[in-house]
């Protein structure tokens, strides 16, 4: 019986796709979208999801395996319009 994954995505509004990073920890799901928050566009929505592959609304998914450049990608979301 594993932990379940939970992941944060991060999106820009009436834009198809996503980026996503999937939390090593619990405690890390619940302290990163807090983080994000000040440092996302107006325009950006921050989610967390259990399992990306049925909210198809997100897709395409683009996976990113390291924090820090998540986070780094996560602030340039939205930037350019």
């Amino acid at each position: 019986m594993g932990e379940r994954r939970l992941y944060v995505i991060a999106k820009v509004f009436d834009q198809q796709g996503c980026i996503a990073y999937c939390c090593k920890t619990a405690n890390e799901a619940r302290c990163l979208p807090g983080t994000l928050e000040a440092l996302r566009a107006e325009n950006v929505q921050i989610v967390i999801l259990d399992d990306p592959e049925i909210y198809a609304e997100y897709e395409p998914y683009l996976y990113i395996e390291d924090l820090k450049e998540f986070i780094s990608r996560v602030g340039e979301l939205g930037a350019v319009a």
